[in-house]
């Protein structure tokens, strides 16, 4: 369905919207949303191995800043979700109406949000829709992210998400503001996993682990920055997995020898290594044989079996059978076990702390490529997509429970976390929502509905389309008038209850008690040793072969030593393989009736019987009966052929059930004018024919024929055959099998078959006598050779001790010299080392002396800086003390000035004093110019004068020395 806007350019406003088919399968009209219509979407360590290295910061992109890609405000369409009892509530596919023609665009990766509540779709153009559950609108964002590959709900933030694509750009993406908040380059390849572990809250560490290809890297999910990438020796061995354990801080990686690491975020060094592949194989090898292992097998007993290879074909394309048998994983919700699906069919559950398996189950005919986990009941509910694209629900509880989903075209799977609901992603570009309880619901159901037919079935279920009342009621209603009629108007009958009519001509019993009984005898010993030659492709039609030989065998003892039996029998059973009853009673039915005269001359060809076909052939083309004899080609060449595999090696498979169903309806005779009329529909070609052995191998291959012509000709022939060679003389009429009963099949030489089964005792015998003696001969010989091995051994043991002896001799004459020549080079050393050691103990004398020197050279100059230390010490000590006393007489002299006048000014202080002191000053300053007056007037009695005293000149320097103190006192005091 087409948006209201009624235009997908991504240049026009109005965003393209997702549509959906009806139930079935046509596409709706297109018309306008509104609030009250039903929405067209139908929904109710090993270091050597690998290791971390940091990561280059040039490899990144600048992260911007959020970037709203385009102002438009998002407008929100309503629809409904569907509720329906198969559990499927939602189917989206994205159609655009193109100018010719309705185009698909497939849908690249969807996610639930984590809340379970919200589903992102994104298309391979990179359209992003979002789907409310809650509030059922859905809305496309205002921007593309094209060649997305996946898409995961951020835990950081509700309604942020993120998107992986094929460039190996990794990008966030808020869906309530249609914000693309962050991006960046990790890789060059498409991103194919994301996971995370419990350090979240940290905006440096680790704690995501994206693998693109064979690569992966570790990056912080706030900052999308890098920083370490996995390195390993990529010609060994290829990354096939990489992801965080849930709610761990470690992470595993998986390679392509199938060998599993487990690595420390804080340390990136390997916790454990497992090789879960090497462990499967040794738990096999030791289980008792008592013990077997859960097996889940997918087919139903009443499906149709199919090759081997059809059953486990796989896109080689997605998996090589070089990487390894791992083929997918999965976790439990709660994270303590490790989920394993392998190439060869099995399953692997493993303990996440230690690696080891703790249960092992055996897929038959299956193999799973993708899986996950319900949370409830019990973690033991499994969702997987099997190779041939199947959906499916397995109960791994109980082994006999399953459920599939989708039938098809299944390409992902993935589940909500609160495990209620389930997409399923096909190649076809549809999107499938399915409910979880619903389907486990259905599966319950299936599971009752089962139990109880078994109940009520008690005996066992006979095979065969007669066996139920719906076909007994068919039966009686078939009348022969009626399908004969119906058969010469369309030729043939339907194919829906072909054997429903063929069992009605026939009359079958349906004696199942006898048939059963028959099946009991087992396979007799010639029919179990020529089965083993029988080359039937299919296992489950060949042994369907050897249950009806047997029961045929132990029926009448003639048809285990008919060669060509198996030939006869494998087109009926091919076309009912799981209707061994009636088969049986049908291949009874034409051996009494319709091939009653082809065993009175075994082993030879029937003679009387292909003479009936000669005889017949002569007279409606004796032309050709004439050529047959100059070629020298036989009845048994042109007709028993054909009769001994029923016209299934001549015929294509739908032309010999449109013959058979003409040969059963008509009287037993009537298959001797079939073989008349194939050899004269095909004359033309025969009579071109060169030789016999070209004539003969006509017969064995298959040839363009026109089986409605084949049989009207037939019937031609029936009906203008001379009396005197119709075959209705020599074959009684069509006499069905009695009801409850297998009458007894005597038209064949019983003498010959007990002479047979004679000679076969006694051959039997023979063989074992021959055995016997064999056996014993060959214990003999095994004796002999015994004792002459023993002879041997012991002749052999006794030269080689000669040879040992003569050896060790010789090695201890080698030996004696060589210790000879040591001896006289030790003598030679030892000169040599006595002179040597002679001058090392001169030379450690001279050293010696030199030393003692040395040490008394350092001992007097330590003892010469000692004392100039010791020296300079005191003089230092000297002058403290000097300091020492100045700076305390100083302070007496402080203090004494101090305690006289404490309060008063210096100037009042020493007042009285100072004036002294002046005036003592001005009476000498007097006293000496007198005394220098006179000494100038009387130079000559100042030269016989006594100098003067010292005393006064020292008493002037103290006095003006006090003068300048007491002025520097009294300045400081005013400044003061």
């Amino acid at each position: 369905m087409e948006n209201p806007t009624k235009n997908n350019s991504p240049h026009e406003e109005g965003p393209s919207q997702p549509s959906s088919y009806k139930d079935n399968g046509e596409e709706e009209e297109e018309q306008e949303y509104d609030e009250e219509e039903e929405w067209d979407l139908q929904t109710e360590r090993s270091t050597s191995l690998g290791g971390f290295s940091k990561y280059e910061e040039d490899f990144f992109e600048p992260l911007p800043p959020d970037v709203r890609t385009a102002d438009v405000p998002m407008h929100k369409y309503p629809f409904k979700l569907k509720h329906t009892e198969s559990g499927n509530i939602l189917t989206v596919h994205h159609t655009i109406k193109d100018v010719e023609r309705a185009l698909r665009i497939r849908i690249a990766a969807c996610c639930f949000n984590e809340m379970s509540n919200k589903l992102v779709v994104i298309d391979r153009r990179g359209n992003i829709y979002v789907f409310d559950f809650v509030c059922k609108r859905y809305w496309r964002l205002s921007f593309s992210l094209p060649q997305a590959t996946l898409v995961l709900a951020s835990p950081l933030q509700r309604s942020e998400y993120i998107v992986g694509n094929d460039l190996g750009h990794v990008l966030t993406v808020d869906v309530d503001k249609s914000i693309l908040r962050r991006r960046n380059a990790v890789g060059n390849a498409a991103i194919d996993e994301i996971s995370w572990g419990n350090r979240l809250k940290s905006s440096s560490a680790p704690n995501t682990v994206m693998r693109f290809g064979t690569s992966a890297v570790l990056l912080n999910l706030r900052t999308l920055q890098v920083s370490h990438q996995l390195e390993f020796d990529q010609s060994r061995f290829t990354l096939k997995f990489a992801g965080y354990l849930p709610s761990s801080d470690q992470f595993f990686t998986c390679f392509t020898n199938d060998s599993i690491h487990l690595w420390s975020t804080h340390t990136l060094q390997t916790v454990n290594i497992a090789q879960p592949i090497k462990a499967r194989d040794r738990k096999l090898r030791l289980l008792r044989s008592d013990k077997t292992i859960p097996e889940i097998v997918l087919r139903g007993a009443d499906d149709e079996e199919t090759d081997l290879e059809d059953a486990l074909a796989f896109n080689c394309e997605d998996q090589h059978f070089a990487d390894g048998k791992l083929l997918s994983y999965s976790f439990s919700p709660n994270s303590n076990k490790l989920c394993l699906s392998t190439l060869d069919g099995y399953l692997l559950l493993l303990s996440t702390a230690s690696l080891e398996i703790d249960k092992l189950f055996k897929l038959r005919d299956f193999i799973l490529k993708q899986m996950v986990l319900l949370p409830q009941p019990k973690e033991r509910i499994l969702f997987a997509i099997t190779a041939r694209g199947m959906a499916i629900m397995l109960d791994l509880e109980h082994t006999d429970h399953k459920l599939i989903v989708q039938r098809s075209n299944a390409a992902n799977v993935s589940v909500s976390r609160d495990g209620k609901l389930l997409s399923v992603l096909s190649k076809c570009g549809e999107l499938n929502v399915w409910s979880t309880c619903r389907l486990f619901n259905a599966l319950q159901a299936q599971t009752h509905c089962i139990s109880e037919l078994r109940a009520t079935l008690k005996q066992p279920k006979l095979p065969g389309a007669v066996g139920t009342a719906m076909n007994r009621e068919l039966r009686q209603l078939l009348k022969r008038e009626r399908l004969v009629a119906m058969l010469g108007e369309y030729g043939y009958y339907p194919e829906k209850y072909r054997f429903i009519i063929w069992s009605t001509l026939l009359e079958l019993p349906s004696n199942g008690v006898q048939f059963q009984s028959l099946l009991k005898l087992g396979q007799p010993s010639i029919v179990k040793q020529r089965a083993r030659c029988l080359q039937i492709r299919s296992d489950a039609q060949r042994r369907a072969v050897v249950k009806i030989w047997s029961c045929l065998a132990r029926w009448c003892k003639v048809f285990a030593y008919t060669d060509f039996m198996p030939d006869l029998i494998f087109p009926f059973v091919k076309q009912m393989t799981k209707n061994g009853l009636v088969v049986f009673e049908l291949l009874v039915t034409l051996l009494l009736n319709h091939l009653q005269l082809c065993f009175e001359f075994h082993p030879l060809p029937p003679g009387n019987y292909l003479a009936m076909c000669e005889n017949v052939l002569q007279v409606h083309d004796e032309q050709l009966s004439k050529f047959y004899q100059a070629m020298d080609v036989k009845p048994k060449d042109y007709a028993w052929s054909l009769l001994t595999n029923g016209f299934a090696e001549v015929l294509e498979e739908q032309q010999w059930l449109m013959l058979w169903d003409n040969i059963i309806t008509e009287p037993p005779h009537f298959i001797i004018f079939v073989i008349v009329a194939y050899n004269l529909m095909q004359r033309e070609i025969i009579m071109r024919l060169p030789e016999k052995s070209a004539v003969l191998w006509f017969f064995h291959e298959q040839n363009p024929i026109d089986v409605a012509k084949l049989v009207l000709r037939a019937r031609k022939l029936m009906s203008k055959c001379p009396a005197h060679v119709h075959p209705k003389r020599f074959m009684p009429p069509f006499a069905p099998i009695p009801k409850g009963v297998y009458p007894k099949f005597l038209k064949y030489p019983t003498e010959w078959i007990e002479q047979q089964e004679e000679q076969t005792i006694e051959l039997i015998k023979q063989h074992q006598e021959i055995d016997a003696r064999i056996r014993n001969l060959e214990l003999e010989e095994l004796k002999m050779m015994d004792r002459l091995e023993n002879g041997l051994k012991q002749e052999e043991h006794t030269r080689r001790l000669k040879e040992m002896e003569k050896l060790y001799q010789d090695t201890i004459q080698r030996e004696g010299e060589r210790i000879a020549c040591h001896r006289k080079m030790l003598l030679t050393y030892q000169l040599e080392v006595r002179q040597r050691k002679s001058e090392i103990m001169s030379k450690l004398q001279e050293s010696e002396q030199r030393r003692k020197i040395l040490e008394m050279e350092k001992d007097i100059d330590e003892l010469m800086h000692s004392v100039e230390r010791e020296r300079r010490r005191q003089n230092q000590e000297m002058l403290f003390a000097e300091d020492e006393i100045r700076n305390q007489e100083m302070q007496l002299l402080e203090q004494h000035y101090c305690l006289n006048v404490p309060d008063a000014p210096l100037a009042q202080k020493y007042y009285d004093s100072i004036q002294k002191m002046r005036q003592e000053r001005d009476k000498l300053q007097q006293q000496l110019r007198q005394m220098s007056m006179e000494q100038l007037q009387q130079p000559t009695t100042s030269e016989r004068a006594t100098p003067v005293q010292p005393h006064l000149s020292e008493i002037e320097r103290s006095i003006l020395e006090i003068q300048r103190e007491f002025t520097d006192l009294v300045a400081s005091d005013r400044s003061k």
